[in-house]
């Protein structure tokens, strides 16, 4: 249980620091200060369910792909992962498949990052 709240916690924040790294055209979280917290906490919330059942799903069935692109393609899930999460929460939204791709790829990196550091404490 405290892990999957430490792995809440970690997307949350990793969540309102991709909002605030990338500009407002790009990426944007409703709401100013600590009324981005409520925002960033459904979307943290929707995107670990995302990735708990469709992920797996899609990434077994696109194995072949992933090879040939040396996985290079789990990019293109972790886009498509972030692309279904902005369509169904209100107060997440991200424009344009640079802002997907890119996004995608902060958040991995910056959500791995902060998870070791606090899962280590």
């Amino acid at each position: 249980m405290r892990n999957i709240l430490i792995r809440i916690i970690t997307l949350t924040i990793t969540i309102i620091l991709v909002a605030y790294i990338f500009p407002d055209n790009m990426i944007r979280l409703e709401g100013e200060g600590w009324n981005m917290i409520w925002p960033a906490l459904i979307t943290a919330l929707f995107l670990a369910l995302v990735n708990l059942i469709v992920k797996p799903i899609v990434s077994i069935l696109t194995i072949p792909i992933n090879i040939l692109t040396l996985g290079l393609f789990s990019l293109m899930i972790n886009a498509a992962m972030l692309w279904i999460v902005d369509y169904f929460v209100k107060g997440f939204s991200v424009s344009g498949i640079w802002g997907y791709f890119l996004g995608a790829l902060a958040i991995s990196i910056i959500n791995s990052v902060l998870y070791k550091i606090l899962a280590e404490k």
